[in-house]
Parts: structure tokens; sequence; C-alpha cells
């Protein structure tokens, strides 16, 4: 089981939650450049799997979910509230459509 799981629904579409995801996603890689250190698309560009200094995670979607998972390292654990709070900042950011 993730340390982090979240679901959001929304109304969407499949093509703008695809945008919304990648500018998130990329946007978190730009802002902390040394803590993400890879990024996996599946074929279909619905599902990404993260990688970084103390977490992995795996943030997928469909026409109408978005769900997140991250797993912490013992080191990060800590900062878990922190983490999840600002993954549903950027979520109400951009699933507000």
């Amino acid at each position: 089981m993730a340390d982090i799981s979240i679901r959001r629904s929304h109304n969407l579409g499949l093509e703008q939650v695809k945008t919304i995801t990648q500018k998130v996603i990329t946007s978190v890689q730009s802002e902390f450049p040394s803590l993400v250190s890879d990024i996996q698309w599946n074929s279909t560009q619905t599902e990404a799997k993260v990688k970084g200094k103390g977490f992995t995670g795996v943030f997928s979607f469909d026409a109408t979910q978005v769900s997140i998972n991250v797993d912490l390292s013992m080191l990060v654990r800590p900062f878990k509230g922190k983490v999840e709070e600002k993954i549903n900042g950027r979520l109400d950011e951009y699933l507000k459509g």
C-alpha cells in the first residue's frame, strides 16, 4: 500500500486531463530538479512512473479520475503531511475545470 494515495474525480475529459497531468509533472520536475530523477510514461501517456530522491510514485488518469500513489523512503516519511498537502494543492489548482 502506498504511503500517499489520492483519487480525484474530474469532468475535464481525457485529452484535457492528459495535458494538465503532463504539465503538473513537468512543472514539478522543473521546480525541484534535484528531487525528480526519472519519469517514464506508458505508451498511451495516461500513466507516469516518477522516481526521485526519497520517493517513487505513479500518476495515472482516465476520462473521469486522477490517481496518485506515492511511496516515501523512511527519511521522507516525516514530511508525508507536507507532501500530501502540496499534491492536493496542485490538484485543486489544475482540476478546478
